[in-house]
C-alpha cells in the first residue's frame, strides 16, 4: 500500500477523478490507512465499526487476538482523546463510547476472549470513570502515564494491525479484470443500463487521462487489418448502393426463368 512519487509540478487528482479508476472499497481502505498513519484519532470510531462489521461476516480475516486488540484499541484511543479535552460535548460522548466498549463482542472461544478481553474492557472503563471524576488524577494520567502506555508504541501497533486487516481484505476481494466484469454485468441485465447511465463526466475524464498520460507509456500501434471491412462498406460508391439491389433482384428473376425453361424442356423431351 505504498503511494507512488508525484512530481511537484503535477497537481493531485481531485476525488471525482479518483473515483473514475479506483474501486470504491479500495478508496475506503486507503482512506482508513491514511487515518491511522496520520493519527486522525477523531475518526477511529468509524474504523472500529468497519472492522467490527467485516470481521463479524468474515471472522477469519483476523485471529481472535488481532481482532480484539484492533477493535478495542481503536475505540479506547478515541475515548482517551475525548476525555482529555475540556469540551462538554466531548465529555458527554465519552460515556456513549464507553457503552459501545461494553457491548463489543468477540468471536471465538479462546481463553483470550473469555478472560483477558473482558478484564481489559472492565479496567479501561473503570479508568475513564475515575478520570472523569477526579481532575487531579486526570492531569497526572495524561502527563505521566499516557505518553508511556498510549504513545508511539501503541500507535504503531494500531497501524500494523490495521494494515494487516486491510491487506487481507484486499486479497479477499481482488479486482476483476475486463472479461470477469463483463460476465458479472451479463448476469444482471439491469446493471448494464445502469452502467451506461453513469458515464464519467468529460471534464473529469480529461483530467484523469492527462494526469496519467506519460511519453512511452502506451506502445506504438502498428498496422492492423482489424476493422478494414467497416471502411470498405462505408465507402461504397453511390451507383453501387442504388443499383446493386435492383440489379440483384433482376438477376435472381432471370435465373429463375432460365431454371423454369430448362425444366420445361426436360419434360418435353421425356
Amino acid at each position: 500500500m505504498k503511494s507512488g512519487d508525484q512530481c511537484d509540478t503535477v497537481p493531485p487528482l481531485l476525488f471525482p477523478s479518483l473515483r473514475l479508476f479506483i474501486p470504491p472499497l479500495r478508496l475506503v481502505s486507503a482512506a482508513m490507512w491514511q487515518v491511522v498513519q496520520q493519527g486522525h484519532v477523531q475518526d477511529y470510531g468509524i474504523l472500529e465499526e468497519f472492522v467490527t462489521t467485516v470481521t463479524e461476516i468474515v471472522p477469519e480475516l483476523l485471529n481472535c487476538s488481532e481482532r480484539a486488540q484492533l477493535i478495542l484499541g481503536l475505540r479506547a484511543r478515541l475515548v482517551l482523546e475525548l476525555c482529555r479535552n475540556e469540551q462538554t460535548e466531548d465529555l458527554q460522548n465519552v460515556r456513549q463510547h464507553l457503552d459501545r466498549i461494553r457491548t463489543l463482542t468477540y468471536t471465538g472461544d479462546s481463553e483470550l476472549n473469555k478472560t483477558e478481553v473482558p478484564l481489559s474492557e472492565s479496567n479501561f472503563v473503570e479508568l475513564i470513570e475515575s478520570l472523569l471524576k477526579d481532575r487531579n488524577e486526570k492531569d497526572s494520567f495524561y502527563q505521566d502515564v499516557f505518553p508511556v502506555e498510549f504513545g508511539s508504541k501503541y500507535d504503531t501497533a494500531i497501524q500494523m494491525l490495521m494494515l494487516e486487516f486491510l491487506s487481507r481484505l484486499e486479497r479477499l476481494l481482488p479486482i476483476p479484470d475486463l472479461e470477469q466484469t463483463a460476465s458479472l454485468l451479463n448476469a444482471v441485465p439491469s446493471a448494464l443500463e445502469q452502467c451506461l447511465q453513469c458515464l464519467p463526466d468529460p471534464k473529469q475524464l480529461k483530467t484523469l487521462l492527462q494526469h496519467n498520460r506519460k511519453p512511452g507509456q502506451v506502445e506504438s500501434i502498428g498496422t492492423s487489418s482489424f476493422g478494414d471491412c467497416i471502411l470498405s462498406s462505408l465507402s461504397l460508391p453511390p451507383d453501387v448502393r442504388v443499383v446493386t439491389a435492383p440489379q440483384l433482384g433482376s438477376d435472381m428473376k432471370a435465373e429463375g426463368m432460365r431454371s423454369e425453361s430448362l425444366e420445361a424442356g426436360e419434360s418435353y423431351n421425356r
